[in-house]
């Protein structure tokens, strides 16, 4: 794991620690890291719901079936450079991040978010080597990992459909098809999309190598 240090004091955690809100899936990854590859850099997070290569691999359908219990699943990317919180997302299913470099996800509980307001200091980081899948639990908080490096690159795995559109369009923090957010105030890209501000306290960042914590 490439060293890193947060702006604030919160647990760091592994997949080898013990939590409500995650836990390692045990699964070869070594296609997943090797198709994540051909990803190009990109400065601002992009994600992917669906890559039909991706999906087409035997690891991503063993974690379909051991992970979903068959539940069709979809299988994309996100990637890029970030390296603040920016908000929390969450949904009413497990999901499976598998990291394809060195990693951070800053990760909370849905029963933290009051009147929809989420102090971030009531998070955990959790550190992900390259090659370790995580599940995480229904109403784990989370967004989209942190760069530890020059980047980070994860696939997403959840239910087929989650991300989509919603047919009746969105309501305060329902964002899209399985998906609930709220922003930190900080995030200037995230509230000029629509997302409802809710997570108070630090933008939670970490720190390059050759910056002071």
């Amino acid at each position: 794991m490439k060293k890193f240090a947060l702006d604030v004091n919160i647990p760091v955690l592994t997949l080898a620690d013990r939590s409500p809100l995650f836990k390692k899936v045990e699964a070869d990854t070594e296609s997943i890291v090797a198709l994540a590859d051909a990803l190009p850099l990109s400065e601002s997070n992009v994600y992917v719901a669906g890559d039909p290569a991706l999906e087409a691999l035997p690891a991503v359908g063993d974690i379909e079936r051991r992970v979903f219990a068959e539940l069709p699943v979809q299988a994309g990317w996100c990637y890029g450079c970030g390296r603040k919180m920016n908000g929390v997302e969450w949904h009413k299913s497990s999901e499976v991040v598998v990291a394809a470099t060195d990693c951070v996800l800053i990760l909370g509980d849905v029963r933290d978010i009051e009147e929809d307001t989420y102090d971030s200091s009531r998070s955990v980081a959790l550190a992900l080597e390259k090659g370790e899948a995580a599940e995480l639990f229904s109403g784990t908080l989370h967004l989209a990992p942190l760069a530890v490096g020059e980047r980070f690159a994860v696939s997403i795995i959840l239910p087929k459909g989650t991300n989509a559109p919603l047919a009746g369009g969105i309501n305060g923090t329902l964002r899209a098809v399985n998906k609930w957010l709220l922003v930190h105030e900080d995030n200037a890209a995230g509230i000029a999309a629509g997302g409802k501000v809710g997570v108070t306290g630090a933008n939670i960042a970490v720190l390059s190598c050759n910056e002071d914590k």
